[in-house]
């Protein structure tokens, strides 16, 4: 993107993990821990000329103003690691894994 000059807008949700797997077979099954990152200190290992904008959001306050830096800054590419808890979850995407689970693996999942 860098390279060819364009200037999305990224945005990585940082849920601690798989939270969609935690939905259908358990929340602390442990394979659906993963390594924490610093993803929002990734982007400089791809940005040798210091030409993205970086920011961490782990509020609603911060989100909206990584979101009012990224409107005011259309010519960079942005780039926002949005942190939300692991469980954080739509009603609708719990109500489908436990049926993914029962309908895949014949039970309920364990929480």
């Amino acid at each position: 993107m860098l390279r060819q000059g364009l200037t999305p807008v990224i945005t990585l949700v940082d849920n601690d993990g798989y939270t969609v797997e935690r939905c259908i077979l358990g929340a602390d099954a442990s394979y659906n821990n993963i390594a924490t990152w610093r993803y929002d200190r990734l982007v400089e290992a791809f940005d040798p000329q210091n030409l993205v904008i970086t920011a961490k959001a782990d509020t609603e306050d911060t989100l909206a103003a990584a979101l009012d830096t990224a409107r005011s800054n259309r010519d960079r590419l942005v780039f926002i690691e949005a942190v939300m808890e692991r469980l954080d979850a739509p009603e609708s995407l719990v109500k489908l894994g436990k049926a993914f689970a029962a309908a895949d693996y014949h039970h309920a999942p364990v929480s």
